[in-house]
């Protein structure tokens, strides 16, 4: 028997007649607050799942799914999270500080505010991503973010290395020591457009007069 309890009262949240959490469906369940630190939950199934506020840090969440779960204010900070799916997952405010998230798909997962400093993201989807985000330090090598929201992103010092941007939103966006060049439809900074005043002339023809 598992019992998985709230991270700060104790209370127990949901109990599983298992040896392992690992390949578990949680489907549905209200977990928030949970406390799934360091644990085993590969290819767990958390989709449509309340996870707000639960901690994950260093656990091992390997093929685990997310689909459709609220996952706000969450820590996966140093949590293994390849190959990872969270397609459509609410995972603003959350951190995922030196996060694995290699070959993870996130697409349409809304990243607002969250801090993925560190993070290693080779290979991953997340396009059309709310990616308004710290990304600070982060591996984006081969990364799909094609039609995502970067507004105002920190993207400083980020590997970019064929990260594919096409379509991207980038206005404002902190590239500080990124090498853009190295990616695929990346400009170097994207801002907003802001026309010349307008300064009246004389016609021609009245130069002379």
């Amino acid at each position: 028997m598992i019992q998985i309890k709230h991270r700060s009262t104790k209370e127990v949240l949901y109990e599983i007649d298992a040896d392992t959490l690992a390949g578990a469906k949680l489907v549905g369940k209200n977990l928030a607050g949970a406390d799934l630190s360091s644990m085993v939950l590969r290819n767990c199934v958390f989709d449509s799942d309340n996870l707000d506020e639960v901690d994950f840090s260093k656990s091992n969440l390997e093929g685990a799914t997310f689909m459709g779960a609220s996952v706000k204010n969450a820590c996966f900070d140093g949590a293994n999270l390849t190959r990872a799916v969270m397609t459509d997952a609410i995972l603003n405010e959350s951190t995922f500080v030196k996060a694995n998230l290699s070959n993870a798909n996130l697409r349409y997962a809304k990243l607002h505010n969250c801090d993925l400093t560190g993070a290693r993201l080779v290979e991953a989807d997340i396009s059309m991503c709310d990616l308004q985000c710290d990304l600070k330090d982060a591996n984006l090598t081969r990364c799909d973010l094609r039609g995502s929201n970067l507004t105002r992103a920190d993207l400083s010092r980020a590997k970019v290395d064929d990260a594919n941007f096409t379509d991207a939103t980038m206005t404002d966006a902190i590239l500080e020591g990124t090498y853009v060049e190295r990616a695929i439809n990346a400009c170097a900074k994207h801002k907003p457009f802001k026309p010349k005043p307008h300064v009246a002339k004389r016609p021609w023809w009245m130069v002379w007069a």
